[in-house]
């Protein structure tokens, strides 16, 4: 019982550390896959007193990806009805090029801004719509949204940390007659405090295993994907065996680091 107490003490706070970590991966990936949705959908309407082509556009927008225009027909026929037909030729004559300009990436507030200003500064572009203000609220979002996971997933991770310290000064002291015969006798650091890694290597597994199965079932649940599938993102934000890997490797070099720092304390 004691013994599987003392490996709950390193195995729970592993999990939560692995699980902030997994945390940040996914809305990192979550937001880059809505940005890249929101980026596809993102249109800047121009007018112009000339025809625009999307190469003029390229040379000063590097992210410009298409340029498409936008028939007036549609304004004028709903106008036909209210103003003469002489009036509506007129109308028509004087009615400058009206284009949609749509980017391969969700500008930041700020690179919008010089978005805004380069557009203004191409020759016959007389009004440029970014809708900044309905963009800036979303794009503050995505980031708030990311800071916030920053900071608790960190909050957590720090936690799980201290507490892995404790679990590991624990084991130390339960193995610390044996590990001062060893230094007595001249064994290395490493040699002297081998159980306590191959306890942390051990639990480390686990935790990772754990972890692993969490995020296998959350990839499959059927109603988490209906909902990802709603908002237009897609299911391969989630990675179980490629993030599994990862979580393992960052797991045991945590973990060993932390054995080295404990195990350094004991004097020799």
């Amino acid at each position: 019982m004691n013994s599987l107490k003392n490996h709950l003490s390193l195995i729970i706070p592993l999990v939560a550390l692995l699980f902030a970590l997994e945390s940040i991966l996914l809305v990192n990936r979550t937001l880059n896959d809505y940005e890249n949705t929101l980026g596809k959908n993102y249109a800047i309407i121009l007018a112009s007193t000339k025809e625009l082509n999307l190469q003029d556009i390229k040379e000063k927008i590097s992210e410009s990806q298409s340029l498409t225009s936008i028939d007036s027909k549609i304004v004028l026929d709903r106008l036909k009805d209210n103003i003469s037909q002489a009036n509506l030729i007129v109308l028509k004559n004087t009615l400058p090029h009206f284009y949609s300009l749509n980017l391969n990436t969700y500008p930041s507030s700020a690179r919008l801004s010089v978005i805004n200003n380069s557009l203004k500064s191409i020759d016959g572009i007389i009004r440029v719509e970014t809708f900044t203000k309905s963009h800036s609220q979303i794009y503050q979002l995505l980031l708030i949204i990311n800071s916030s996971v920053i900071i608790f997933s960190s909050l957590i991770a720090l936690i799980s940390l201290l507490l892995m310290f404790k679990q590991i000064e624990i084991w130390k002291f339960q193995h610390l007659e044996r590990m001062e015969i060893m230094t007595l006798l001249g064994a290395p650091l490493w040699m002297r405090s081998q159980i306590l890694f191959r306890l942390a290597c051990l639990d480390t597994i686990i935790a990772t295993i754990i972890v692993g199965i969490g995020l296998f079932y959350v990839s499959t649940n059927p109603t988490l994907l209906i909902f990802m599938q709603e908002l237009g993102l897609k299911p391969d934000i989630f990675s179980p065996l490629s993030d599994s890997i990862v979580l393992l490797l960052v797991g045991l070099v945590v973990s060993l680091v932390s054995v080295w720092i404990v195990s350094l304390q004991q004097k020799d």
